[in-house]
């Protein structure tokens, strides 16, 4: 039995207390993606000083404070930037860094500057939880994505995407959520790429989304990790969303265009199927500008809407797009929404 355990991490959110509880400690072994741990909080916390629980409430982390982790990556751009390790060592009593605040470690490489004076949270590993003497995989307590295609008519999709980590990609999903509902639509809401956070699905409920699923959901606590995993977990969520009655689905490729495979997904032939338009996120117009490059690069074709870049000065991010001639959708208008998602039901792009 394993007692004694503070919190349970939101990208572990199928796992209960009770389960938990139920399990038995093993020792550390091979260092795999995607393996649960339990480990305990090594001095004061450093550059993540709470966990997301699995109700999306943050929980303070002290010295000694222990909680069940899953190993992962995490390439984020803006944030901690890590790895699985090679290896769990030294074996008696291996140390980690806690890498996301949904309850990912790994071997931390770097933090951003603002970050870098506290350092990474430091972890020490102190065993896996065994449920009949086998260690436990993120993936044992999630449905396996199906390999068959969904029966059900592919749903008009809006993907939002962006060009960094932290510039708004959930408050316009959630904008683009809303204004949908206006128009009287089921909406399905997904997050297809990035670090799984509980409070990104809540957003999107909260907004209007009648059914709302994420990676986790599918095993993956992040998208940092080989394609194939993350395709079959976004057709899967895609799919559930098809059959459930959505009219409308808009999905959110979590960090930017060059990391967590979302240039795979911009790529894959079936989402473009589906796919009525992109809204692009960046926090300025370059980021804009070299955005619409690399989406040409990668064969997109639905129409790319750009948004306002966040807290820029809104004329000026307008008279430079205006030089490309581009435009900007300001999110936090309602009325701008309404508009931009009637191009989108009624002519199939923006």
């Amino acid at each position: 039995m394993i007692g004694g355990v503070k919190t349970i991490p939101s990208n572990l959110r199928a796992f209960s207390a009770a389960q938990l509880a139920a399990c038995t400690l093993g020792p550390a072994a091979d260092a795999v993606e995607g393996a649960l741990l339990l480990v305990e909080t090594l001095g004061e916390p450093g550059s993540i000083r709470t966990l997301e629980d699995r109700s999306a409430r943050e929980v303070a982390l002290y010295r000694g404070d222990r909680f069940v982790a899953v190993l992962g990556n995490r390439h984020s751009g803006t944030s901690e930037y890590g790895d699985v390790p090679p290896r769990l060592a030294p074996p008696n009593a291996p140390t980690l860094d806690l890498l996301a605040r949904a309850g990912v470690v790994g071997h931390g490489r770097c933090l951003p500057p603002q970050h870098a004076a506290l350092g990474f949270t430091r972890v020490k590993v102190l065993g896996v939880p065994l449920r009949g003497g086998r260690a436990l995989q993120l993936r044992d307590l999630c449905p396996a994505p199906s390999s068959a295609p969904s029966s059900a008519p592919a749903v008009p999709t809006v993907l939002v995407a962006g060009s960094a980590s932290e510039v708004g990609k959930t408050t316009a999903c959630t904008a683009l959520i809303r204004a949908f509902k206006r128009r009287g639509c089921v909406v399905g809401a997904a997050k297809l790429t990035g670090t799984g956070r509980l409070r990104d699905v809540l957003a999107m409920h909260d907004a209007g989304a009648d059914r709302v699923h994420d990676f986790p959901e599918f095993g993956l606590a992040t998208t940092y990790t080989a394609a194939a995993p993350v395709l079959a977990a976004a057709h899967a969520m895609l799919g559930l969303l098809d059959a459930g009655g959505c009219e409308v689905v808009v999905a959110e490729l979590g960090g930017d265009l060059l990391e967590a495979n979302a240039d795979r997904l911009l790529s894959d032939a079936a989402l473009a199927r589906r796919t009525r338009a992109v809204v692009h996120v960046a926090s300025d117009v370059v980021g804009i500008v070299g955005a619409l490059a690399l989406y040409r690069d990668l064969g997109v074709r639905a129409a790319v809407q750009a948004t306002l870049p966040y807290r820029r000065n809104a004329l000026g991010s307008i008279e430079r797009l205006r030089a490309f001639g581009l435009s900007a959708l300001d999110v936090a208008d309602d009325a701008a929404c309404d508009a931009y998602v009637a191009r989108v039901l009624e002519h199939g792009d923006a």
